[in-house]
C-alpha cells in the first residue's frame, strides 16, 4: 500500500473510531503497527491529527482536519437546498426530528438533521459512515437499489447494532420487498434500542436512489402504527425533494 493511500485510510478510520491508538487502527486496517506508527507520526507532524491529552497513546483528528473536510458540504449543496424546506415542513407536522442521509457505496452518512420540538434521545453525528440495513434511511435506499447491488450488499456480513437488527439476508430481503411495495421503509428498534423510524428514498436526475429522508423518535412517542401512519408523508417528502433536484 502506498504511503499516501495508507495515510488517507488511517485518517478515514480515525474519523470513525476517534480517539484511537496504534493497535486499534492496525487491527481495523489490517496493517503492521510499524506502518501505522510511521503514518501517524507524519500526520501529526503536518498537523492533521493530534494526541488526546486524557488518553495515553490515543489520537484524534485535529481542528485543521475538521476545517479541511468542512467543504464536503459543497458536494451536497443541491440536495440540502432542495431538502431543508421539506424537512422543516415535516418537523412542523410531526414535532419529531427529521434526518437526511446520503449513500456512499454500501455505507451511508447523515448530512443534515433538524431536531424536533420533542426531546431528542440520540444526537446522530453528521458525516459519520455506517451500515445501511439497521435504519429506515438505509432500508429505504436498499429497497429500491438495483437487484445486483442489493445481492452484493446482502452477501456481506450484516452488522447487528441492536437486539432487533435483522441480520438474516432472507429476512432482510423480505422486509425490503415490503418497503418497496409500500413506498417507504420502517425500522422498529433496529438501529437504536428504544427508537422507531420511517424513511423514504430520494432519487437523483438519473432515477438512482442516492439519499433518503426519515423521521425517528422514541417508541413511547412514535409506536409502530404511528410510523406506518407517517409513511405516506415521508414518501411524498422524498418525491418532492427528488423533483426539486431535477429542476435544479
Amino acid at each position: 500500500m502506498r504511503p499516501v493511500e495508507t495515510a488517507l485510510n488511517i485518517l478515514e478510520a480515525l474519523g470513525r473510531l476517534q480517539p484511537a491508538g496504534v493497535s486499534e487502527l492496525a487491527r481495523e486496517l489490517d496493517l503492521p503497527k510499524s506502518t501505522v506508527q510511521r503514518a501517524l507520526r507524519a500526520l501529526a507532524e503536518t498537523g492533521w491529527i493530534e494526541t488526546v491529552s486524557d488518553e495515553k497513546g490515543a489520537w484524534s483528528l485535529s481542528l485543521r482536519a475538521g476545517l479541511a473536510v468542512g467543504p464536503s458540504d459543497f458536494a451536497t449543496r443541491h440536495l440540502r437546498a432542495a431538502a431543508i424546506p421539506v424537512m422543516e415542513e415535516l418537523r412542523r407536522r410531526t414535532s419529531e426530528s427529521v434526518y437526511l442521509a446520503v449513500r456512499d457505496g454500501f455505507r451511508m452518512a447523515l448530512v443534515e438533521r433538524l431536531d424536533g420540538i420533542n426531546p431528542v434521545t440520540h444526537a446522530w453525528p453528521l458525516w459519520r459512515p455506517g451500515p445501511m440495513h439497521p435504519s429506515s434511511l438505509g432500508r429505504a435506499i436498499l429497497a429500491v437499489m438495483p437487484d445486483e447491488e442489493l445481492d452484493e450488499y446482502l452477501s456481506r456480513p450484516l452488522a447487528k447494532v441492536s437486539a432487533q437488527t435483522i441480520t438474516d439476508p432472507d429476512l432482510l430481503r423480505a422486509e425490503l420487498r415490503r418497503s418497496r411495495e409500500r413506498g417507504f421503509a420502517l425500522a422498529y428498534r433496529s438501529n437504536w434500542p428504544n427508537e422507531n423510524g420511517v424513511g423514504a428514498a430520494i432519487r437523483n436526475s438519473r432515477g438512482e436512489p442516492f439519499a433518503a429522508i426519515s423521521v425517528s423518535a422514541p417508541v413511547e412517542r412514535v409506536d409502530e402504527s404511528a410510523c406506518e401512519a407517517m409513511g405516506d408523508l415521508l414518501a411524498d417528502a422524498a418525491r418532492r425533494i427528488s423533483l426539486g433536484l431535477q429542476r435544479r
